[in-house]
């Protein structure tokens, strides 16, 4: 006999902390931190956490539900055998039409610490422009901007300058250069002689400026928890080394 669609989403709510790190709850929270408000967005950043699409899919839905289980209180026989699919959606669980880049593997937490809710940048005189630029980073747009607004609240006289994909912080010389992609978010900063670590690399290409290579380190950004007390440590170092 086939499954309903009820039972399948009670064994997916109750493996979800197992299977993830995260609880249903928690995950409803993480979704509405991020402030994206369409739903094939909202997969494309689930899928970044390297949930598959059907999971991701069904974590969304949930969501748009009030963060509410779909099938709660609906009995076995009333349950659907598949969920209403919205119009231009593919249905639950089929593979999606176009690759989908790989993502990267889940963070496995076990307390998970709150997302903290993703503020937006001020309007600035180049806001089309940049507007434009942020949204290369799709699902990870919103973390762009915080990472923007961050930096302004470290620096808020800081020139802020755009180049073919990534906005560039300081002037004459940037202390920091914000790379922008799809899949991931690279901070590349002024720090020195600064001791490379795990959070912490080496610079890369793209990065630097030219021989002098002012750039040397770089942050690879995905989750907005990355932007804690040490990021802001970092980046008035970053600052303070471009203005000596």
């Amino acid at each position: 006999m086939a499954t309903d669609f009820g039972e399948k989403e009670r064994a997916f709510i109750e493996g979800l902390k197992e299977n993830t790190g995260r609880s249903l709850d928690e995950w409803m929270q993480a979704i509405s931190a991020i402030g994206i408000s369409q739903r094939n967005d909202v997969i494309e950043w689930l899928r970044h956490q390297g949930l598959m699409f059907s999971k991701a899919s069904w974590l969304e839905r949930i969501h748009h539900n009030g963060g509410k289980p779909i099938y709660a209180g609906v009995t076995r026989e009333a349950a659907p055998r598949r969920p209403p699919a919205r119009r231009g959606e593919m249905r639950l669980g089929t593979p999606p039409l176009v690759a989908i880049p790989a993502a990267p593997a889940p963070v496995q937490v076990t307390n998970a610490a709150p997302v903290p809710k993703l503020a937006v940048v001020a309007p600035l005189a180049n806001g089309g422009e940049l507007d434009a630029l942020l949204a290369k980073a799709k699902a990870y747009r919103p973390l762009a901007q915080h990472v923007l607004t961050k930096i302004r609240q470290v620096c808020p006289g800081a020139d802020i300058s755009l180049r073919e994909s990534a906005v560039a912080i300081g002037a004459p010389a940037p202390f920091a250069l914000l790379g922008i992609s799809a899949r991931e978010l690279r901070l590349h900063l002024a720090l020195g002689e600064h001791p490379f670590d795990e959070s912490v690399k080496k610079g890369q290409a793209g990065g630097g400026l030219g021989k002098g290579d002012a750039l040397s380190h770089m942050l690879v950004l995905t989750d907005a928890r990355q932007l804690d007390g040490r990021f802001l440590e970092l980046i008035a170092q970053a600052a303070a080394n471009a203005a000596s």
